[in-house]
């Protein structure tokens, strides 16, 4: 399958599409667009990262998923089937796409990718693009290297962005993870990984449900015995455990955490963090950004 974007509006940054490696920048209306995978024969070994330019928001979707991209905002998914694209309103949008494979990447580094658990699809976000990921994306753009060189430089900065993306090592001393604790159920981990890769989306107990393969009445019993409360409250500390993190460490501020985190209304994000932390959220700013 082919790009459904016009080559006048898809300038080719590095790579190509038919590499390992493609990125490119958009400029995109409100007519859908599709972007297929590079190698679509190698099944679970494509991926995608969209990084939201400006202008409005991206209406996104692939398989049975659909997600907006917010003004410098990124997602990072398995890029399973084609993502169909278009501006959520009559002033275009600008996108940068970077599809790329694992064959693209050096072998330790694809071998932790091919090691990812097969669902969910999304594997990053949507969030706001930290402050060394928006200067990287900004560097991507200006791709400041001889023609003959891109491809190259691209994928030496593809490594470096994906060690921004994957997950650091969690000690279990300081921070269990419940996921590799012995004797959970299966539903209860495949419902704690969904969690983990979708603290951004608006999803609640029927998509918790559906991920774990239950009726959401028998899901809800196996997780609170599992666990000792709910599946909504479990998400509900997640969101503003990564939301808090996110706020001290200078990586948003107090909307770009709420969006972060699943809530399009401040004030109801406000409520539940001092509900969770005792806390508004402005008191975890550093004291610079406060």
């Amino acid at each position: 399958m082919r790009d459904s974007l016009s080559p006048a509006t898809s300038p080719t940054l590095a790579g190509s599409p038919a590499a390992t490696l493609h990125l490119s920048e958009y400029t995109l209306g409100t007519v859908d667009n599709a972007l297929p995978p590079l190698q679509p024969q190698a099944a679970g070994e494509n991926f995608l990262l969209l990084f939201s330019l400006g202008g409005p928001a991206l209406r996104c979707r692939t398989l049975d998923l659909g997600w907006h991209l917010a003004p410098d905002h990124l997602v990072w998914l398995r890029h399973l089937a084609p993502a169909h694209l278009r501006s959520s309103s009559l002033r275009p949008a600008r996108l940068l796409a970077w599809r790329f494979t694992a064959a693209a990447l050096p072998a330790e580094l694809a071998e932790i990718l091919l090691a990812l658990p097969p669902t969910p699809a999304i594997l990053s976000g949507p969030r706001p693009l930290h402050r060394a990921e928006a200067a990287l994306v900004l560097g991507l753009r200006s791709c400041p290297v001889a023609p003959a060189l891109r491809s190259l430089w691209a994928g030496a900065k593809l490594v470096e962005f994906l060690t921004h993306l994957l997950p650091a090592p969690k000690s279990s001393a300081t921070h269990p993870d419940p996921t590799s604790a012995s004797g959970l159920p299966a539903p209860v981990r495949t419902a704690l990984a969904y969690m983990d890769a979708h603290l951004a989306a608006p999803i609640g107990l029927t998509e918790l449900a559906a991920a774990a393969a239950q009726s959401p009445a028998h899901f809800s019993r196996t997780f609170s015995e599992a666990l000792g409360h709910g599946p909504t409250a479990h998400l509900r500390q997640l969101r503003m455990q990564h939301a808090a993190r996110l706020l001290a460490a200078g990586h948003a501020n107090v909307t770009e955490a709420a969006l972060a985190v699943g809530y399009q209304s401040l004030g109801q994000f406000s409520r539940v963090f001092n509900e969770h932390h005792g806390r508004p959220p402005s008191a975890f700013l550093p004291r610079k950004n406060a």
